[in-house]
């Protein structure tokens, strides 16, 4: 999925130790290490020589300067929406926004740095904020928390927050919340969804300079950690922080919104933050009302029998009917992914003639077409389309079901049955798992499919065959959070602990620490080979989020980004009631 709440398999300690202790770095002279400028055209010195005041903006990225772009972000909205509401007039303040979000139950939780689900997510952004941020373009921008952050050599970053920021209590937000904040997600106890980010952050040595500034050292050289920064379960979170536990006085952000009441697998009420910083009139609604629903029927029924404002995950098939009722659909193609999960090292896709078997079984044309109707990317197994470093070279999967059955008979698999457990986490798991089990018994594969609405609890990353959902990440970025033995949500157990691919987390790290851009991207392509050859996804095509609106919500517009309705309104900031 796009981020999981799960204990993590491996400790970090030890892999912090190795790289303190082993990482190699590049410092070359007096230059300054940074990745950003492509390939090094237009340097005549070089792809990594450029002064220190110039913004370090991740791998592949691009150097800005540390100026506040304006709210929203200044890029344009990408194509492939049929449907935006735009900028249509000014700004109104009032009314409670009541938006419905697919999926959550009664583990739901309320905390600035961890979610399971789609409700989750849309909570977090009501009231925390991270220090940099992506725009709708999915391209790094500075219009943060963080007025600037600086790679000052290979294994340091300088972080400097803005003036005059305040927490929702009127706390101001300084430099010991920044340490706080990373700190806390570093803690491997803590079970955060980014605590596998931090793992070349050298944690316990985070310096405070002044009030607003924080020197963040590095245990080895990471091309991702503006990236990381920018990922919204990086929110910043004030000293002493703790989850959602009963006291709402507890949730406490830099964001638009104060949590006023909650109700785990129901319902949350989020108050305006009359102190936000940003100083433009946002954010524009009064309330916020989030309420869960497990069944698109109802949640489509509610949006237009004007029960709610919003809705996540429109049904690809009902996009037409949907706007013909006189709602509105914001289209937003992605680089998510709702992937079929085999866990390498459970049967029986531990033979990995069964794991290639099954993705030749799947018809990736007809998946788009019966699931996302259209609406959205073939796909060929592997994730992040959007990264420099996908590799679009290699030869494109389709379905060759006596190919399957062949190699299911060198497997000793024939007649095989198994289980396939999903949930309507989001839009397409269910019909997903029903469109394959279809497919698969042209091979002679017997799939019964388990509808679990308790399907992210205990079980979780423990199934052999799943459904799950990701959203738009850079390779490395999502490589942290699935596809390493220390990932949080890592549900096909790759890498293999043994034989081609077990180097796969070597390689990792041997890609953060590398600062030719070139070089870099060889190595993920090792990495992404191994994982089309005997990994375990299958990825049949990238979505487009489907998000309804009533015709009186003003301020979306398509988005490459992570979340629905384009980062749930820039954290329901950027939209209004006409």
């Amino acid at each position: 999925m796009n981020t999981r709440n799960a204990a993590i398999p491996r400790s970090l300690s030890a892999i912090r130790d190795r790289l303190a202790e082993g990482a190699q770095m590049t410092e070359r002279g007096d230059k300054i290490w940074r990745v950003g400028e492509s390939r090094g055209e237009g340097n005549p010195d070089g792809p990594w020589s450029l002064s220190r005041r110039q913004l370090f903006m991740g791998a592949g990225g691009v150097v800005l300067a540390s100026t506040l772009a304006g709210c929203g972000g200044s890029a344009p909205a990408p194509s492939g929406g049929t449907n935006t509401t735009g900028a249509a007039g000014t700004p109104k303040r009032g009314g409670n926004f009541r938006l419905g979000v697919t999926g959550g139950g009664s583990k739901d939780m309320m905390d600035g740095q961890n979610i399971v689900t789609k409700p989750d997510q849309a909570r977090l952004l009501t009231a925390f904020e991270t220090l940099l941020t992506f725009d709708d373009n999915y391209q790094l921008q500075t219009d943060g928390l963080a007025e600037s952050v600086e790679a000052d050599n290979p294994k340091q970053y300088t972080i400097r927050i803005r003036d005059g920021i305040e927490f929702q209590n009127g706390k101001p937000f300084t430099a010991d919340d920044v340490i706080y904040s990373l700190q806390r997600i570093g803690t491997e106890k803590n079970g955060l969804t980014g605590f596998a980010a931090t793992a070349t952050m050298d944690i316990k040595n985070l310096k405070k300079v002044d009030d607003r500034t924080v020197r963040l050292p590095l245990l080895s050289p990471d091309s991702t950690i503006p990236q990381t920064l920018a990922s919204y379960t990086f929110g910043m979170v004030p000293v002493g922080y703790d989850k959602f536990s009963g006291d709402v006085s507890t949730q406490i952000g830099t964001g638009c919104y104060k949590l006023k009441s909650f109700t785990p697998g129901q319902e949350s009420v989020h108050e305006r933050n009359p102190n936000y910083w940003r100083g433009d009139g946002s954010p524009w609604f009064d309330t916020v009302t989030i309420t869960d629903f497990n069944d698109s029927t109802a949640q489509l029924n509610a949006l237009k029998g004007g029960q709610i404002d919003a809705m996540t995950d429109v049904p690809a098939g009902q996009v037409d009917s949907t706007k013909a009722s006189g709602v509105g659909v914001l289209i937003s193609q992605t680089g998510g992914w709702i992937p079929l999960c085999m866990a390498i090292d459970m049967p029986p896709f531990d033979d990995p003639k069964v794991r290639q078997a099954f993705r030749l079984i799947i018809d990736r044309q007809a998946c788009l077409e019966q699931i996302g109707n259209g609406y959205g990317q073939i796909a060929n197994d592997l994730y992040a389309p959007f990264d420099e470093g996908y590799d679009k070279s290699l030869p494109q999967r389709e379905q060759d079901i006596e190919q399957a059955k062949s190699l299911l008979k060198q497997a000793g698999k024939e007649g095989l049955s198994v289980d396939l457990h999903t949930t309507n986490g989001a839009a397409g798991m269910v019909e997903l798992a029903s469109v394959f089990a279809s497919q698969a018994r042209q091979a002679g594969v017997n799939v019964t499919v388990k509808n679990d609405p308790n399907y992210y609890g205990d079980s979780y990353l423990k199934l052999a065959f799943s459904v799950d959902f990701w959203g738009t990440r850079g390779y490395l970025n999502q490589v942290q959070q699935g596809s390493l033995p220390n990932s949080p949500y890592n549900e096909t157990h790759w890498p293999p602990k043994s034989g081609p691919g077990s180097n796969f987390e070597d390689l990792y790290h041997q890609a953060l620490a590398e600062t030719d851009t070139n070089k870099r991207i060889d190595i993920q392509h090792q990495m992404q080979k191994y994982e089309y050859d005997l990994g375990g996804y299958i990825i049949p095509y990238f979505n487009a989020l489907i998000d309804g609106y009533a015709s009186n919500v003003q301020g979306l517009s398509p988005s490459k980004g992570t979340l629905n309705l384009a980062g749930f309104g820039h954290g329901f900031r950027t939209i209004w009631f006409a």
